[in-house]
């Protein structure tokens, strides 16, 4: 039997999971609240998200346990940042009844409000309002509901009522190459930090649980540098990257994304989260000095044309949404 001082941390009180979160990312491992995080040599980092956000959570009622204070400092940003990122992929990335529970369980919503507050002091007041609504959806009976809403909204295909995907928002006189050329970039945003999309992930690369969850990695990575002090060049490379995601990609379309499922969801757990991830890239791009998207990004074109050739010209060998480049002849 393991001593106290043997027990992984947060188990005291009650935030230890027995089997942490498949990340999307194959090759880059996350742990659940609670549980510990060493340096993973894979991808350069395991976060201490786990730990620090716990130790915050369970300082709301213990004179002395640690601080919130510590997720002010910067590397407690970047690993609220981090978790934040984390949690709304998770929320993004599938209906299934495991999931959801998982983000109705106490400790996963303690860490969450820490995270949030962390935040809040350099962000809207609206950010701190979106997440109470947020949390108070999350729910075990409320799960039905959401369900039914991630139905009606997303459906069973790549272009439902409320696409998740970037490539479907766009500029509708965009170039013909404008998709693979997108799809192309974000590959090399990921293969950069020498990340690999696990086999086991459902969804292609431009796939809003995907981008959030790379941003969460790119902010674990921030902490870790902080938090053992790297000199500025690491620093430096992996806030750049996050800029640069944000301008080019995921807050370029994520307005425009969210304000159209805010609308088609309504008032349920799927509209909160579709608020709640409007409020908090919004804050993320002013963060990082970034202008976000236009809310109202108009969805591409499907031109049918380019449909009725997909059997003869190949390019259902292509990712979906995807056209392939003329040919001269």
């Amino acid at each position: 039997m393991q001593t106290p001082s043997e027990q992984q941390p947060g188990a005291e009180c009650g935030v230890r999971s027995d089997a942490p979160h498949r990340s999307i990312f194959e090759n880059y491992q996350t742990e659940e609240v609670g549980q510990a995080s060493q340096p993973d040599t894979d991808c350069g980092v395991r976060s201490s998200i786990s730990k620090q956000l716990a130790g915050a959570a369970r300082s709301t009622g213990r004179k002395d346990a640690c601080p919130t204070e510590m997720l002010k400092t910067s590397s407690g940003t970047a690993i609220a940042r981090s978790f934040l990122y984390r949690f709304i992929a998770k929320a993004f990335e599938d209906a299934e009844l495991e999931g959801w529970q998982s983000l109705c369980k106490a400790a996963q919503q303690a860490a969450f409000w820490s995270a949030v507050r962390a935040r809040a002091e350099a962000a809207p007041l609206t950010l701190e309002s979106a997440a109470r609504r947020l949390l108070g959806h999350l729910k075990p009976d409320g799960y039905t509901a959401f369900e039914s809403d991630c139905i009606t909204c997303f459906g069973h295909t790549v272009r439902g009522d409320c696409p998740m995907n970037e490539i479907e928002y766009g500029d509708i006189k965009a170039d013909p190459l404008f998709q693979p050329h997108r799809l192309a970039d974000l590959g090399a945003f990921y293969a950069a930090f020498g990340l690999e999309i696990g086999n086991d992930a459902a969804e292609r690369q431009d796939h809003i649980s995907i981008e959030l969850e790379f941003m969460s990695v790119l902010a674990a990575k921030e902490a870790y540098a902080l938090a053992y002090k790297f000199d500025n060049e690491p620093v430096t490379l992996v806030r750049n990257a996050q800029k640069k995601f944000l301008r080019e990609h995921l807050g370029r379309w994520t307005p425009a994304f969210t304000r159209r499922l805010s609308r088609i969801a309504g008032d349920g757990a799927l509209g909160a989260l579709a608020d709640f991830t409007r409020e908090f890239i919004t804050a993320e791009c002013a963060r990082l000095n970034v202008m976000p998207g236009s809310e109202d990004l108009l969805l591409r074109p499907i031109d049918d044309s380019l449909e009725t050739l997909c059997a003869s010209c190949g390019i259902m060998g292509l990712p979906p949404g995807a056209t392939s480049a003329p040919v001269e002849t």
